[in-house]
């Protein structure tokens, strides 16, 4: 009963050992998720807002968008920005300011998507709303 129970699991420990050396290999050397950061600040123009994106595929078309803005009465569309040849973007938007209170500003958070328009995956990073008003 020992051998037959040796000469099972030994294949079987096996394939455990190879598929966990697949899966830390693929993790080693899988490409990294894209990333998006954002950095804004209000200026007399409104809230500016600088994008900086990694990790993307090469030369992908991606979507900026953002929930609600304090004080707006529907979502952000920024358009498509192109990641260059190793991934990465970097693009400035400025948007109208949207409200004048400052607690709102304080209290409520922008979440923005960036989306590969061509495969639909997604990265969201959040911001502050104070940004958004009006000086």
């Amino acid at each position: 009963m020992q051998a037959f129970v040796r000469r099972m699991l030994g294949p079987a420990l096996a394939i455990s050992a190879l598929s966990f050396a697949a899966t830390a290999a693929s993790a080693i050397t899988g490409q990294a998720k894209p990333q998006i950061s954002i950095e804004a600040e209000r200026s007399p123009q409104g809230a500016r807002i600088n994008f900086k994106g990694k990790n993307w595929p090469a030369a992908a078309r991606v979507k900026l968008t953002a929930s609600r803005a304090p004080g707006a009465s529907k979502p952000q569309d920024f358009g498509l920005v192109d990641a260059d040849s190793t991934g990465v973007f970097t693009v400035r938007k400025v948007v109208p300011c949207t409200t004048s209170s400052q607690e709102d500003g304080a209290n409520e958070t922008v979440t923005f998507t960036a989306a590969d328009s061509a495969t639909g995956v997604k990265a969201t990073a959040t911001a502050r709303g104070g940004a958004w008003v009006c000086q």
